[in-house]
Order: structure tokens, then sequence, then C-alpha cells
């Protein structure tokens, strides 16, 4: 027995002699060179792309597991023009062995040099790195049930490395169908202090288009089983001497689950400059060319691969502050709730150039719509949205607008947008909205109020017309369908009435129409001062019918004056036919007023197009009207204007004066009492 146990020592001395003869003097005596044809023939069977290996490919075994090679190329595919997809002027790793099966790595140097990567995509689209991983057609691989592994089964008791680095790499991009050439060279990956305990820290360096570009900092500690568990991240971030960029936080389950709460913080910069540098032509073109000249962002993120959080976000951007959080639930279909309050911004400094017509021009690169170009409404169905956004100040169209409120709301094909309001010009617009995508064309439907708005300042402002003043309030409920000014039109329908209160008509003299029909029709010599009409109130009720505009009687109400208008304007061929009836009336009462008064009617037809509107004397209805008796009228305001009604003596001065103009008498007396 025991010459047996002697023999089988001696057995198996004699293997691991064997074992380690092949494993230290093998690779000595094996020449690998000769099995390089067969490798390069494998690796293009897998990829599909010529492959070849110029330099040397060196194996070692024992102590360190070891493989080197230089000069290896992958070829384009044919029709390309660059000789090369890939390139690698040297590589070379070394890892010990024993310590791996005490799940210890350990190793000496993992150094890529002078990869070279040549991307390119022709005219008709079709691009060189498509179809990489298919080879030769080969049968559909068997589905099997991969076996269950726990974390343990990969965890690492050490990690330690040498060496880790990528030098001296390039890559160039060529976008032969936009015309588009990139280059980014220097390409310099460094990992020290590389291991499962420690922070690891990385160096990386870059050029792109001429032009540095550097991230430094640190991730880890990585833990025993890498890709599981917590990976706390520390990077900066900087670009051409232009922007910086900092991110700080951790991500859990890089191989799993992934999950990540980092915050990143943007240091305030040029947009412009930034591309400027870059040699990139800036991709808008505004009113302002100095806009967008300084941009800062911060704000917290949390989240994983379907759904993200944004907190305490912080955009800054030229003049403008905006905070914000935001909360995305699901990617695709979108799920978003967004909340956000920027403090003021002038849009119309961001807002495209106008044309010396007044039009504004199209953004570089940014096609025109066609007429009959339809809108596909079926991404916006699937839409969840529920934001919210306030504006403490608002500049548009040269327009002032403070404490804007917007509520939007989408599920379903249904948008809501409600509240809406704002304070306008001393008065406030409150406003709601419905629009319903479910169908091919949208359905809108809206509701408008206003109350105590300064008409003027704000038609000045927004539209440079002079055309009316006064105080409005309205109430105006309208639907339409369609997306194009042509469709909405058509379908235009409502009903509304506008209130305007102490103020005036610009552009009309109606007192002058009722006293002077030759002058006030253009029929006399021109005037120096711009004509108006003053009221103390005008009430304009409407209905809309499939953009036909029709108010039964407006009215407007001032001391001497009374009118009335009927009529309609069609909004589709913009055609006015409207019947003006003013009266020249024995009150002085205005606002308020609703007493019947007679006096002299004198109508005045308004017809031609919005653009070109024709003011005449509707001369059947002077007829009717017939010859004021001076004497009765002197009577009748005698009576209106006694001391008891009116005591100070400048109104009933002025009230005379008015008169006067007005029924064209070099003088009326009054009883002054």
């Amino acid at each position: 027995m025991g010459k047996l146990v002697k023999y089988f020592l001696y057995l198996a001395a004699g293997f691991v002699v064997l074992i380690l003869a092949a494993v230290f003097i093998a690779p000595k005596f094996i020449d690998v060179q000769k099995y390089k044809p067969l490798l390069e023939e494998k690796v293009a069977a897998a990829t599909g792309r010529s492959v070849s290996l110029g330099g040397d490919l060196n194996v070692s075994v024992f102590p360190w597991v070891g493989v080197s090679f230089s000069d290896f190329e992958m070829g384009n595919p044919k029709g390309f023009d660059g000789e090369g997809f890939v390139r690698v002027k040297s590589f070379e790793a070394h890892v010990k062995v024993m310590p791996l099966f005490s799940k210890e790595v350990q190793i000496d140097s993992f150094v890529l040099d002078g990869p070279e990567i040549y991307l390119e995509k022709k005219k008709d689209g079709q691009a060189n790195w498509e179809g990489l991983s298919r080879g030769k057609e080969s049968e559909p691989a068997k589905t099997q049930t991969p076996p269950t592994e726990t974390s343990e089964d990969f965890a690492l008791k050490s990690i330690e490395v040498g060496e880790f680095s990528l030098l001296n790499g390039k890559v160039i991009y060529i976008d032969r169908e936009l015309g588009v050439q990139k280059e980014i060279t220097g390409i310099t990956l460094q990992l020290k202090d590389v291991s499962l305990e420690r922070p690891i820290d990385l160096i990386f360096n870059a050029v792109v288009d001429g032009k540095a570009v550097t991230a430094t900092g640190s991730f880890g500690p990585l833990g025993n089983t890498p890709g599981k568990g917590v990976l706390p991240l520390d990077m900066t971030l900087k670009a051409v001497d232009e922007l910086t960029a900092k991110i700080k936080g951790r991500v859990e389950n890089t191989a799993g689950l992934l999950a990540y709460t980092f915050s990143l913080d943007v240091e305030q910069f040029s947009p412009r400059k930034l591309m400027s540098t870059l040699g990139i032509d800036f991709p808008v073109v505004t009113a302002d060319p100095a806009v967008l000249d300084k941009v800062g962002l911060g704000l917290n993120v949390s989240g994983g691969t379907a759904a993200v959080a944004i907190t305490s976000g912080k955009l800054l951007f030229d003049d403008s502050s905006l905070d914000f959080n935001a909360n995305v639930a699901a990617f695709s279909p979108l799920n978003l709730v967004f909340e956000g309050n920027l403090d003021a911004i002038n849009l119309d400094r961001y807002l495209p150039p106008k044309h010396d017509g007044g039009g504004q021009t199209v953004a570089a690169g940014e096609p025109e719509r066609k007429s009959a170009e339809k809108i596909d409404y079926a991404p916006l169905r699937k839409l969840t949205l529920d934001t919210k956004v306030t504006i403490g100040q608002l500049i548009v169209q040269d327009g002032k607008i403070e404490n804007v409120q917007v509520k939007l709301t989408a599920s379903n094909g249904l948008i809501t947008i409600s509240p809406f309001s704002m304070d306008l010009y001393q008065g406030n617009m409150s406003s709601s909205a419905i629009v319903n995508i479910q169908g091919q064309e949208p359905v809108t439907e809206v509701d408008l109020k206003t109350s105590a708005v300064q008409v003027g300042p704000l038609l000045h402002d927004f539209v440079k017309k002079e055309m009316l003043e006064g105080t409005l309030v309205s109430d105006i409920s309208l639907t339409m369908k369609g997306d194009t000014p042509e469709s909405i039109k058509k379908t235009l329908n409502g009903k509304g009435e506008m209130l305007f209160k102490d103020g005036a008509i610009v552009g009309i003299d109606l007192a002058g129409m009722v006293r002077n029909a030759k002058a006030s029709f253009g029929l006399a010599e021109n005037i120096s001062e711009k004509p108006r009409t003053d009221f103390a109130e005008l009430s304009a009720p409407f209905t809309l019918t499939n953009g036909l505009f029709t108010t039964p009687e407006a009215s407007l109400l001032s001391p001497l004056i009374r009118v009335t208008v009927s009529g309609s304007a069609n909004l589709v061929n913009e055609v006015l036919d409207m019947q003006v009836r003013p009266k020249f009336v024995a009150t002085l009462k205005g606002q308020g007023d609703t007493e019947q008064r007679s006096g002299i009617m004198v109508p005045v037809l308004v017809t031609g197009t919005f653009t070109s509107m024709e003011f005449t004397p509707d001369l059947a209805g002077l007829l009717q009207g017939g010859i004021p008796d001076v004497e009765s009228l002197k009577k009748t305001i005698e009576q209106e204007i006694t001391s008891e009604k009116i005591a100070p003596k400048e109104q009933v001065e002025s009230l005379e004066k008015e008169i006067k103009s007005l029924i064209g008498i070099p003088s009326f007396p009054f009883n002054k009492k």
C-alpha cells in the first residue's frame, strides 16, 4: 500500500512538472504568428468586415496572462471612401494568473495606443457603422434559459491595476448628406489608483476641431460586486475655456436596474462664444444679437431609465431667471409634471428679426410650413401633462404684461388651459380654453373675460394703432375648428359683449358727420387735427356664425351724441356692411343713461374692407331725419342745464361751446342763473 501511494505521488509530481513546462516553455517554442490568419478570418466572419493584423502577435501565459499586438485594422464596407473603419497602433494587457483563483484581479497594464475610428455617412443616408454585428448569415440561436447566478458568485476580493491608459485616440466623422465633417483628436483616458476599496481618479482629454475638452474627477469605490450597489461620482467637465459643468452624486446598479441621484451645476457661460469658438454657426437668429450670451444652470436629478425627477432647478439666461421643478413619470408616451416661475423676460429680443414690412423672418434651418401640410396629432393624443407656469413680467410685441399665470394639462387628446390670467394695462384678463385633438382636426373652445383694461395704451403698444380709447370690460365665448387661419375663420362661432367706458373713437368724428356731411366724408379741405369721437359708454354685443360677425345694436352714449351701430363684418372675405346711426340729443347724460332720447338722425354707411374702410352718408336716412328745429332744441337744452341740475359755470360754458360747434350757429344763449 505504501509503494502504491509513493508511485501515485511520483505520477502527480510528473504531471505538475509537465504542466509547468508547458506553461513556461511552450510559448517559447510555439509560433503563434501562424495563427494570425485564422484569427483574422474569425474576426472578419463575426463582423462582416475585412480584418488584418500587420504587426506581431504575442501571447504569454504564466505568471501573467498577456496579449499584445500592433497595426490592427478593420476595413470599411464597399462603397465608402475611407480605407479603414478602425485602426489600432498597438495594444497590450497583462493579468496575473494565480490571484484569479482567489477572485483577486491584478492587472499589470492595459494600454491601447493610437486607436482611430472613421465614421462616414453617405449622401443616401447609409453609414459605415451599420450592420457591424452582422457577419455571415447563421442559424438562429436556440433559446436557452440562463442559469441563475447570485451576486456572490461574481464577487471579487480585490482589483489592483498598475496602468490603465487609452492614448492618442482619434475619431473622424463625415456626413456627406449634410456636408458636415468633425474631427476629435488627442483622445486620452487615464485611470489612476484603481481598486475596489478606494475612489478611482479619472483624467480625460480631447481636442474637438482644434479646441480642448477635459474631464477630471473620481468615481467609486466600486465595491466587491462592480456593477451592483452604489457608485459615487464627482466629475468636472471643461470645454474650450468657455464651459464648466460639475456633476456630483451617485449611480446604483449600473449592471441592473439603473438608478441615479446627482446635482448638476453649469457655471455661467456664453453659448454664442462657445459655438463661435467651436466654429459652429449659432442655430437661431434673434432680433437682439446680444441675447443668449449669458446662461447658467443648476438642478438636482434623481431617477432611472424609465422616470426622472428634477428639483431645485434654476436657469439663468441673460437678464431672466427661471426656477422650476419637473417630474417625468414616463418617457414614451410622455407623462410630465412641470412647475416653473419666470421673473421677467422680453420675448421680442428672442424672436426672429422683423422684415422691413414688419413681418418676421424664418429662423435659420427652419422650413416654412406649407398650407397644405397636415399636422399629425397622434403623438399629442398620447401626452399626459400637468404644467403650471407663472411670469412676473412679460414683454411681447412691445406690449407689457404682468403676473401671468398659465396652467396647462393634457390627457387622452384633451388639452386644457385653465386658468390663463394676467394683469394687463391697469386691468385684468382671465381666460380658459379646451383643445380637443381626438379627431383629425382640433376643436377649440375659448372663454375670455377682461376687466378695467385701458384700451388705448394696449393698442398703441401691441398693434401700433390709435383707434380706440377707454376702459374695457368684456365677456366672450368662442368655438372654432381647424389649425389654419382660413379654417378657423370659417368655423368661428360664439357670442359676447364688449363694454368701453370713458373713451373715444380715434379717426372718426361723428359729431362732424352730423353737422357737416361734406367735411366729414372727405369732400372739404383737410384738417390738421386727428378726428375723434369722445364717449362715456360704448357697448358692443355681438354674435359669430361661421366667421360672420354680427352686432344687432352696438351703442355709443355721449353728452349730446347717441350712436347705434348694426350690421356685419365677414371675417372670411374681410368685408364690412355696417350702418351707423348718430343722434344729436339735448342731454348731458352719457354713461348710465337709459332713457330714450329724440334728436337729429344722420345715418352713416360703413362699407369696404378691413384694410380700406369707406364712410358714406346714408342719403335716404338723412332725408328721413328732417331739418332740426333750432329753437325747439334750444328750449330743450335750457331745461336740461338749469342751475339745479348743473351748478359749475365752467361746465355750462363748455357745453355751450360744444353745441355751437355741433349745430353750426354763431350764438346760442343759455339761461345762466
